[in-house]
């Protein structure tokens, strides 16, 4: 993999055909489906820095901000209209006026053009938000186009299943140095995606040998060939 200072440089992306559409797999871990315009995530968990400082953890701030931009940035630069957010929108159910609450308010009006659908996961356990965000929340099982939007990963007779929950990691081993990746998982049923939240942790997979998994370091996406 080749590293980049600059972070005005375009993200590389790799390409993969699923049910037959051309799926585009990002380096800001979102996936862009040119046809449908749609751009989906998984695992936003936004607030949950939030959660850590009511228990008193010391975490850094401006995680949101900093995962808001990020996402601003893929819309901008895929062009999409619609944003997919499959499972794990927040962390936990909001207590007060969050700061992040404002903040995604913010963004969510400078982008009211959008239509935002979430999958309700299981960290979203609150039936509304105390804004209105304009979501189109639900939980269950969504079918966009020829894919079947989830939480959790599963097998659909609807078609293959675009889902979260995992959070996706490989451990890559190069001159000795171990390094956990993020990655996308495809399996037959479908895909896993990475988690989008810059302060999600990730759990280490074993894919099987139908499986493929694309790797993202450093502003790329590359097949990894897993012995």
């Amino acid at each position: 993999m080749t590293a980049s200072a600059d972070t005005r440089l375009p993200l590389q992306q790799a390409e993969l055909e699923l049910a037959g559409e051309r799926l585009l797999l990002r380096a800001d871990h979102s996936l862009f489906w040119p046809t449908g315009r749609t751009l989906f995530v998984a695992d936003t968990h936004f607030g949950k820095g939030a959660v850590f400082r009511r228990q008193g953890v010391s975490v850094p701030t401006g995680t949101t901000r900093n995962d808001l931009a990020r996402l601003e940035r893929a819309l901008h630069d895929t062009g999409a209209r619609r944003l997919v957010v499959l499972g794990d929108f927040v962390h936990a159910p909001p207590v007060g006026n969050e700061p992040w609450l404002s903040q995604f308010a913010e963004w969510r009006a400078r982008h009211d053009d959008i239509g935002i659908v979430v999958t309700r996961g299981n960290h979203d356990r609150v039936r509304q938000l105390p804004v209105d965000l304009d979501i189109d929340w639900r939980p269950g099982a969504r079918q966009i186009g020829p894919f079947v939007c989830r939480h959790e990963p599963g097998e659909d007779v609807r078609g293959p299943v675009l889902a979260g929950h995992l959070h996706p990691v490989v451990r890559l081993t190069a001159a000795g140095e171990r390094v956990r990746c993020p990655a996308f998982w495809v399996r037959p049923g479908g895909m896993v995606l990475p988690a989008f939240c810059g302060f999600a942790g990730g759990g280490r997979i074993a894919p099987g040998v139908d499986d493929r998994v694309f790797v993202i370091g450093e502003g790329e996406v590359i097949e990894a060939r897993l012995a």
